[in-house]
């Protein structure tokens, strides 16, 4: 969905698409909270966190001559898609050694399926109550991802072998809807999603190396 709207809180102007992804990284640690524990919460929080700090600071990597001529630009500027999916790949990382330590336990693993859907969804679902678009563009989104909440949640305990199938539809369903959004396809939303999704698959294998 394309940021049509931008917020001002004192001296910062935000543009919809932080409210939309500190909104729903604010929901989703309290569903994991409430799901499952205290301590899968905390370990999705710091992986939210450490993900905005990266995309806050890659700026410098993104933009270094930018950085080393005008110092301050660091408080005032992101790494942008770069930046973003670049986080999005070290906090996978982490996220993998953290999880390796469980041995891979499957409440860790359901908690990250149910995670890859329910922040992707809540975050299109508050974009498009955010932004301008078409109405029919709206309902579709909302309507479908609203769909997908549901249906994680009603299968985030159902095997593996469900997962992997939701997962793949859930990125054909995003790959769908961001067609008929104002951006098109070509949206760093649906690259996140298939990033976590084949993270998801990864950890399934690290679980079970043996499954084909």
């Amino acid at each position: 969905m394309q940021v049509t709207e931008w917020y001002s809180i004192r001296a910062l102007t935000m543009p919809s698409s932080w409210v939309a992804l500190f909104i729903s990284f604010v929901l989703m640690g309290l569903l994991l909270w409430i799901l499952y524990s205290k301590e899968i919460a905390s370990i999705f929080s710091d992986a939210a966190l450490q993900l905005i700090l990266i995309w806050k600071f890659s700026v410098i990597v993104t933009d270094f001559s930018m950085v080393i001529k005008h110092p301050l630009t660091i408080l005032y500027f992101n790494g942008g898609m770069m930046g973003f999916v670049l986080g999005i790949l070290i906090m996978c990382i982490t996220l993998w050694c953290k999880l390796r330590q469980t041995r891979y336990k499957t409440e860790y693993l359901q908690a990250v399926f149910v995670t890859s859907i329910l922040c992707s969804s809540i975050y299109q679902i508050l974009m498009a109550f955010l932004n301008d678009a078409a109405l029919w563009q709206k309902v579709l989104t909302i309507t479908s991802f609203t769909c997908w909440i549901m249906l994680a949640l009603w299968k985030r305990k159902a095997d593996f072998t469900w997962h992997k199938q939701l997962l793949l539809l859930f990125l054909c369903t995003h790959a769908f809807v961001a067609t008929l959004q104002p951006l098109g396809i070509w949206q760093l939303s649906v690259l996140v999603t298939t990033l976590l999704g084949l993270f998801n698959l990864v950890l399934m294998s690290s679980k079970f190396p043996n499954t084909k």
